[in-house]
């Protein structure tokens, strides 16, 4: 009876532990998909050197991508 009872609470803690994890994970993703809170000016700034800015993900990325073109010409002008 009591090996019973150990075995539902530590499923019990297993489900509390795994909704725990989720609800951080919901949390962390709602914030990095969200869209940036950026200055008006800043934002015409960035999309004026053609950095796209609907979210934090394609600010890196096509940040990325505009840093790799300009390595890109440098090389080819040396």
């Amino acid at each position: 009876m009591r090996k019973q009872s150990r075995a539902g609470f530590a499923l019990i803690e297993l489900v509390l532990i795994l909704l725990t994890i989720i609800f951080l994970y919901y949390l962390m993703s709602k914030f990095y998909f969200k869209r940036p809170l950026l200055n008006k000016e800043v934002e015409q700034t960035l999309v004026h050197q053609g950095i796209d800015t609907t979210n934090y993900k394609t600010i890196l990325d096509s940040t990325k991508a505009k840093l790799a073109n300009i390595r890109k010409q440098q090389a080819e002008q040396e």
